[in-house]
């Protein structure tokens, strides 16, 4: 993707992905229950869209990241179909999916930094290189999220699970500098992203003392995310030679 469509790691950041994980917990399973389609025609429906996003942007030189936060909300919402049929239609024993996803997550993220041939010492600054690679790596930090999310959920319960991966969140960005202080930093943080935005989307949705119910969590997540995407402004950032990372 080129690097114009890309957003800067910074505070806004973090806090569209957080959102744009409640969202696409939330559109995901709205998806699921509603489309009527099963786990391989739903993922290629929602293939199409991505397709189209991907070709629009190489064609548009305008400075803007609609293209980035339509992919990152269409690849999360096919993480939540995956990781829902992986956990309750696979029959795979949940102790087994999460640590093969897991280790799927970190096999992804060291291809990562090998590929951008960065390590912890140089970290990352600005906007990050979104090649091919970087996009498998955010599908998978997805379905790890889902997993994840609903195992903290189912133990802990949804209101705790929330609140304790909230703050785990924050910790995570405490601790990695707003996840810049390497490759695995951010993708670390993605992933805690990732599996606090499944709680919170599902408390949203799910909570009886709420009672706000799954359509209605969705259009407030979605409503939410837009907000913050529309409304918080960063300040421009000096302008560079290099257009493109993708790769």
């Amino acid at each position: 993707m080129n690097y114009i469509h890309v957003p800067r790691i910074d505070a806004r950041y973090w806090l569209a992905l957080t959102l744009a994980s409640l969202f696409g917990t939330n559109l995901g399973d709205f998806y699921a229950h509603h489309s009527g389609l099963t786990l391989p025609l739903g993922l290629a429906v929602l293939a199409l869209p991505l397709i189209l996003v991907f070709v629009a942007e190489r064609r548009d030189s305008r400075e803007h990241q609609v293209y980035y936060w339509l992919a990152i909300l269409i690849i999360r919402t096919g993480a939540t179909n995956i990781a829902d049929f992986l956990s309750f239609g696979a029959g795979i024993p949940r102790l087994a999916l999460e640590l093969g996803v897991v280790l799927l997550m970190v096999a992804s993220t060291w291809l990562v930094a090998r590929k951008a041939r960065l390590n912890a010492p140089q970290g990352l600054s600005g906007r990050p290189p979104t090649s091919r690679l970087y996009w498998v790596t955010m599908l998978t930090a997805g379905v790890l999220g889902t997993v994840l999310g609903d195992t903290a959920s189912h133990l802990a319960g949804l209101g705790t699970a929330s609140v304790a991966l909230g703050l785990l969140l924050g910790v995570t960005l405490a601790l990695t500098g707003g996840g810049l202080a390497s490759v695995a930093a951010y993708w670390g943080t993605v992933a805690v992203a990732r599996t606090a935005g499944t709680a919170v989307g599902d408390w949203l949705a799910e909570s009886h003392s709420l009672n706000l119910g799954l359509p209605l969590a969705t259009v407030l997540t979605g409503t939410a995310l837009l907000t913050v995407l529309l409304f918080w402004r960063t300040r421009p950032e000096p302008r560079v030679l290099e257009v493109s990372v993708s790769g």
